[in-house]
């Protein structure tokens, strides 16, 4: 008898523990579980930044929608904090922000890197692109497509969206300026190498610096004149201070270009990275558009308000301009090809891809 009982006793404490471990074990894979749903469920909060004023159209018809965008596609998972206007730093902080995480998504003027994306800076190039709405997809295909391993992949951020802005156009506040000869004399503000060498061979003095210094160096008598795209007019205050403007030269264009930092790309649910995305090609096919749509108004607007001249360079002369544009071209491919950077190609894929664009 007392056998049977001691093996009955034996077996509920078996089976006392086992229910015990069950439970225990449950309870952990609830709290586990718990745990995931609210992870899931916690916001991603992405800071992004640029130096563009917040009266640039860049800013209010670029990254203000693209962000808004962002947070909708988010579904109330993603929360942006947006630092306009060089708050986190000037244009030549910019990468260092984003490649040491201070930011998420940073602007960045390439031009202001030519050592470090040299090959990204074709965008900038003298009269290889028709106009802003075929020259921004072919650019924007570069970038993605050959540019990435190239250029940014080695340095740790990835592009998310990429535009090239209307040709800049010769602002002065000193004579009209129809010919190669009309430079000479003139202190021209440059935002890059190619600039910098266009002017100086044409006779100008070119003044390196960043647009934010571009209307109180214009207004000290630094500057007479810049070279730069009527969609940054708004932003830089340019109609109190320019008295003559072309509306047809062929010269370099603006690049924008936002990046993501890699590493915080892919800590990303998927569906953040998704939104993000979405919400950056998005931009791409409205953003040119636009601003091609709202420059003309801007004309119209500055033609009528200001007693700003406006004025087409001849066609005679246009044609001696663009010749002396290709071989400015073929010579920065030749210079990175002699460096080991393959300039050459990245040239001719990108003619290509412009008139495929064009077409």
């Amino acid at each position: 008898m007392n056998s049977i009982t001691n093996k009955w006793m034996f077996f509920l404490l078996i089976f006392m523990l086992v229910f015990g471990l069950v439970a225990c074990g449950s309870e952990n894979m609830t709290q586990a579980g718990n745990d995931t749903v609210e992870k899931s469920n916690e916001k991603v909060v992405i800071k992004i930044a640029d130096t563009f004023p917040t009266t640039h159209l860049i800013s209010t018809m670029g990254a203000s929608p693209w962000i808004e965008r962002i947070e909708e596609l988010g579904e109330g998972k993603i929360e942006v904090e947006y630092y306009p206007a060089g708050q986190l730093g000037k244009v030549g902080s910019m990468l260092d922000n984003l490649k040491n995480k201070v930011v998420d998504i940073s602007y960045i003027q390439q031009d202001q890197f030519e050592h470090t994306f040299p090959l990204s800076n074709i965008g900038g190039n003298l009269g290889l692109v028709n106009d802003a709405i075929s020259g921004s997809k072919a650019y924007n295909k570069l970038v993605q497509e050959d540019l990435y391993e190239l250029e940014y992949k080695p340095n740790g951020i990835k592009p998310l969206w990429t535009m090239l802005t209307q040709s800049n156009q010769i602002i002065n506040s000193k004579h009209p300026v129809k010919t190669i000869e009309d430079f000479k004399g003139l202190k021209v503000q440059a935002s890059n190498a190619m600039q910098e060498q266009l002017m100086h061979d044409w006779g100008a003095t070119p003044v390196l610096l960043p647009g934010s210094e571009l209307y109180s160096s214009w207004e000290r008598g630094i500057l007479d004149g810049t070279l730069i795209s009527f969609l940054s007019w708004p932003g830089y205050q340019l109609d109190t201070i320019a008295k003559y403007t072309t509306v047809n030269a062929p010269l370099s264009r603006g690049n924008v270009a936002y990046f993501v930092n890699e590493e915080v790309w892919n800590s990303w649910p998927e569906e953040v990275q998704d939104a993000v995305w979405q919400a950056s090609q998005e931009i791409v096919e409205q953003l040119p558009g636009s601003i091609v749509e709202h420059q003309e108004e801007l004309i119209k607007q500055y033609e009528k308000e200001t007693e700003i001249e406006f004025y087409e360079i001849p066609e005679e002369e246009l044609q001696k301009w663009n010749e002396k544009f290709q071989s400015y071209n073929n010579e920065w491919a030749e210079n990175l090809d002699s460096k080991g950077s393959p300039g050459t190609e990245i040239l001719e894929k990108f003619t290509k891809y412009n008139e495929e664009f064009s077409k």
